[in-house]
């Protein structure tokens, strides 16, 4: 566990404290970056848990092949997940689970997989939280000796990785590391990433806490069956993502949305616990966040 102590007498301090943070991100996103680069893999196996950033890291990696003359392509398995309407079919609509690999569609990413082997041009669908469905699919052409990015946190599945057994492959993986205790208040690692969970699925998917909070059991019991056991032996390269400013930032949305979870919910004590931490803290405006932050992934562009 990390202990984190500080309190702020000016806005600029605050300021100060965010740079600080962003500077010491940046220098652990150019370390796994190098080691991306010296790889020399034609293709990108990039996971973590939910919420962990992995998206940022994806687009600094980008960054510097690009720099360095690669092509790169972007293969986010998110777009592969079967309609909602689809997984019902299949499992009942009390047990939905979308990180499961039963929630994506295999034939049609081994379909992919196989294109960008062969480098012809390949049909990606582009799947729609809010419709929960495939919206459209548009065509992607792979360069000739590019480097192809698989974006999920199913990259690290044993049904996903098969697909790569004969192509030489980097693996990458984003978390949360560590316990927090910030100025006397306990956040655990999954309470981190649930709050980053919280904001963003509110924000950009659709979903209420209610149903977030609903999701999270089965988003856990799936990490530890199908995501940590795995990790070690595909990703050699792994990243901690957190932040210390970070929980100051979420205070300014999150206890609005916790706030919607009616008492009569049996998720209401969970969201009543998580609200009275953040209430303990102090808030960070979103205006001091640089542009190019960790957090545009789960608060947007600015």
């Amino acid at each position: 566990m990390r202990n984190i102590d500080i309190s702020f007498a000016t806005e600029q301090e605050k300021i100060d404290f965010i740079n600080k943070c962003e500077l010491e991100f940046e220098e652990r996103l150019c370390r796994v970056s190098a080691k991306v680069l010296a790889s020399e893999a034609e293709s990108l196996l990039l996971s973590g848990p939910t919420c962990a950033g992995k998206t940022t890291t994806a687009n600094k990696i980008i960054h510097d092949l690009e720099a360095v003359g690669r092509r790169v392509t972007v293969i986010s398995l998110d777009n592969f997940f079967k309609s909602r309407t689809e997984q019902r079919s299949v499992i009942g609509n009390d047990d939905l689970d979308y990180d499961s690999v039963n929630a994506l569609d295999l034939d049609m990413l081994t379909e992919c997989v196989e294109g960008a082997r062969q480098g012809r041009r390949i049909k990606m669908p582009v799947y729609d939280f809010i419709t929960q469905s495939t919206s459209h699919f548009e065509e992607l052409e792979i360069a000739e000796n590019g480097v192809i990015i698989f974006e999920g946190i199913q990259a690290v599945y044993p049904e996903i990785t098969r697909l790569f057994k004969e192509r030489n492959y980097v693996g990458v993986f984003i978390n949360v590391d560590d316990d927090i205790m910030i100025n006397g208040v306990f956040f655990s690692r999954d309470d981190i990433r649930l709050s980053r969970r919280l904001v963003r699925d509110y924000k950009f998917r659709g979903a209420d806490a209610e149903f977030t909070l609903f999701l999270w059991d089965k988003v856990r019991k799936n990490e530890d069956t199908s995501i940590y056991p795995n990790k070690n032996a595909i990703c050699k390269i792994q990243l901690n993502s957190f932040m210390d400013y970070e929980l100051f930032l979420l205070r300014g949305y999150i206890i609005d949305i916790l706030n919607e979870v009616d008492e009569n919910s049996k998720y209401y004590s969970k969201a009543k616990e998580l609200k009275e931490k953040f209430l303990k803290l102090d808030t960070i405006s979103y205006d001091y966040v640089p542009k190019k932050s960790l957090y545009t992934e789960f608060l947007g562009k600015k």
